[in-house]
């Protein structure tokens, strides 16, 4: 079950699971809605850690470093 309560942000980095490491696939795309939002799943057996991931402007701009 996702736990939607925590969501990552978009580097320029590849995306990889927040507990294992594990490069992660996306497996429902919502870049169509308005904060730019992906599902992703760990496809690591002893994980299959499904999150959520979002792009953020301002993040990305640098106003928040």
């Amino acid at each position: 079950m996702i736990n939607y309560s925590e969501t990552y942000i978009y580097s320029e980095q590849p995306t990889t699971c927040p507990r294992c490491g594990t490069r992660s696939e996306i497996i429902l795309n919502l870049a169509h809605t308005t904060d730019k939002t992906d599902i992703h799943l760990c496809p690591q057996l002893n994980c299959n850690y499904e999150f959520v991931m979002q792009y953020d402007r301002d993040f990305d701009n640098g106003s928040l470093l």
